[in-house]
């Protein structure tokens, strides 16, 4: 399907109040110094309204209204609309100046994903991403998205560096996604029950599962989010709060198969249980040592396998796939998982029965 560019049509012309006065003077054969005196207002202020130096004020409009017979909100709805028209040129000029901010976002990414216009023109680009942030410049973007992000506390990648312009779009469009989810107040007892409903779907195909996950964590007050991972990202999941009795977590099925992706679940479904509310998380490529992403991977590997259950299996040293198969179907949960488990701890290579493991892709993503 062609790519389809949207031209803007901006006017460069408002008609000034002063200019309709003019007018109607010249129809009443009125001089300035006759509606002056009507008005009990100077000849100059009249010049100057003509001139497009000064405007009419409401005051001024009813006092027009009475004299002429036309309608105040006339007078006043004109030059509230030149005013208006006045600032937007300021503001296209200011605009211009920093049409090369946009350099440092993934437009073509939000642009692919229908979350920006396709507009030709680079200034409406910026003024539509900034309406895509919630901001009203860039040097406001910078100051609340960079406090912001001060509270975030990340799994860091030693190989890649997270771009913060790239990491803000792809939260802020998983952020709006989430808006768009109906939940229900947050309850950390539910949540903790549909958890374990939730680790019975990973047997199933992901276009049975998607929908049933997605309405089981909104009825605990989580709005569960899968956006594409956007250029420059390598980010599998963030879990942020986006009111006081809504959580979010946000996916990206960065590596697609589902021992990843069910880890990643698990793993912020656990921030979300047991840190705070005010810290966001984001989760890439390699695990930092701190104690909050230990405590979520360890909740995440305990929750699709037991230790108890999971030292048994490494006591029998059967990693063959009828040994894996064997194990899963006892625990309930999809051999791919186990799998990626074993990988993990190597105790098998990472080429080792990868046929267990399932590729996800998500085509209908939630909210988007």
């Amino acid at each position: 399907m062609a790519e389809k560019t949207i031209y803007t049509y901006n006017p460069d012309y408002c008609a000034h109040p002063g200019d309709y006065l003019e007018e109607v003077l010249e129809m009443r054969g009125m001089k300035k110094r006759d509606i002056a005196e009507r008005l009990d207002i100077t000849v100059k202020t009249i010049s100057q309204i003509i001139n497009r130096k000064a405007y009419i004020t409401p005051e001024m409009s009813l006092q027009f209204e009475r004299v002429l017979g036309i309608s105040a909100s006339i007078w006043n709805n004109m030059s509230s609309s030149y005013r208006l028209f006045e600032a937007r040129i300021d503001e296209n000029k200011e605009l211009e100046k920093n049409v090369s901010w946009l350099k440092c976002f993934p437009i073509k990414d939000l642009q692919h994903y229908g979350l920006l216009p396709d507009f030709a023109n680079k200034k409406d680009i910026l003024e539509a991403l900034l309406a895509f942030f919630g901001v009203s410049s860039p040097e406001v973007w910078d100051l609340h998205y960079k406090r912001m992000l001060k509270n975030v506390c990340c799994k860091k990648s030693e190989v890649y560096h997270d771009n913060i312009y790239h990491m803000a779009s792809w939260m802020r469009a998983g952020e709006l996604a989430a808006q768009k989810i109906t939940t229900k107040p947050y309850s950390k007892d539910l949540l903790k029950k549909q958890i374990q409903i939730i680790r019975g779907l990973t047997v199933q195909k992901v276009e049975t599962f998607e929908n049933k996950m997605v309405k089981l964590c909104a009825d605990a007050g989580v709005a569960l989010v899968f956006v594409p991972e956007f250029d420059k990202t390598h980010i599998w999941g963030i879990t942020k709060w986006i009111g006081t009795d809504k959580a979010m977590i946000l996916m990206s099925l960065r590596y697609k198969t589902n021992d990843h992706f069910w880890f990643t679940f698990f793993h912020e479904a656990g921030h979300i249980l047991l840190h705070g509310k005010k810290d966001i998380f984001i989760d890439s490529k390699k695990t930092d040592k701190s104690e909050q992403e230990t405590n979520a991977n360890d909740f995440s590997a305990n929750i699709m396998i037991p230790q108890n259950e999971y030292l048994e299996f490494i006591k029998m040293n059967d990693f063959s796939l009828s040994g894996i198969i064997r194990f899963a179907n006892k625990t309930g949960i999809h051999p791919g998982i186990v799998v990626g488990r074993i990988q993990h701890e190597a105790l098998v290579s990472y080429s080792d029965n990868n046929q267990l493991k399932v590729k996800f892709e998500f085509k209908n993503m939630p909210g988007m």
